[in-house]
């Protein structure tokens, strides 16, 4: 910013001493000021010079020019001349207490410019700040559109397998040590693959996963290890061998044992 031609040819500072500033212009006018030592000085020599200014016409004139300016005041045009000639006697006096400081006098179309290349630059800088946030809410609402439609096509998916005939859905409650907890478990009696989501399970321990298990004729078989970032997941397990006659899950160490631990029995239900 170039403080001495803002000072010297813009005429807001004149305009802001002078009151004819909007709000939000003089506000500006006042930041520049307490960063600007040089603006706040203009600023201060303008206050000056206005009051000297204002002083010299709020002064009575003295009694005597009255009578003096009335006296001589005629419709002859060499009267005229006359008083032309008298009357600078009588100013002398009042403009000889007083010293009037120059008052620069700024072109009407200088303000203009000034005035419009500032707006102009305010509105641009709003328009690309607009742009800028329709662009990240655009884009947000392009994620939040393309999450909304994953979630409703896998909950279609989702439905449409449970209300598949060829599903068997098996809900597993919780045990007395866990009483609130609950899978479910949809098992394709065509094909005996086996898919289940977790309704409410606690999270697994370091080291710790659960296990799926089926237990049959020949008792408990290992159905695979549950992922431990399940939540919101359709699980896909190992295929059923024969004919089970319930699901139970428990918790057991990382990857699993080749028999179920009963004290850490999580969850079981009948087939």
């Amino acid at each position: 910013m170039n403080i001495k031609e803002f000072i010297e040819s813009s005429g807001m500072l004149e305009d802001y001493v002078l009151g004819h500033l909007p709000d939000k212009e003089a506000a500006g006018i006042e930041c520049l000021a307490q960063t600007y030592p040089e603006i706040k000085q203009e600023i201060e020599v303008l206050n000056l010079s206005l009051g000297k200014y204002a002083a010299v016409y709020e002064k009575e004139p003295p009694a005597f020019l009255k009578d003096q300016i009335f006296s001589q005041m005629t419709f002859a045009e060499d009267e005229e001349v006359q008083e032309e000639e008298s009357l600078p006697e009588a100013y002398e006096e009042i403009t000889a207490e007083t010293e009037i400081e120059e008052v620069r006098i700024i072109p009407l179309w200088s303000k203009m410019a000034l005035a419009a290349s500032v707006l102009l630059a305010a509105v641009t800088a709003w328009m690309v700040s607009e742009n800028k946030q329709l662009k990240t809410e655009s884009t947000e609402l392009s994620e939040r559109v393309e999450n909304l439609e994953g979630s409703f096509n896998s909950s279609s998916e989702l439905l449409a397998e449970f209300q598949n005939p060829v599903n068997k859905i098996v809900k597993l409650g919780g045990t007395e040590a866990q009483p609130e907890a609950a899978v479910t478990v949809m098992w394709n009696q065509k094909d005996n693959s086996v898919e289940l989501m977790v309704n409410n399970l606690p999270k697994a321990a370091d080291g710790k996963q659960y296990q799926l298990w089926i237990i049959g004729e020949n008792g408990p078989e290992d159905m695979g290890m549950l992922d431990n970032d399940f939540e919101g997941k359709l699980l896909s397990m190992k295929a059923v061998n024969g004919t089970p006659s319930a699901f139970a899950i428990t918790l057991e160490k990382a990857g699993g044992v080749p028999s179920p631990t009963l004290e850490q029995l999580y969850v079981i239900g009948n087939v």
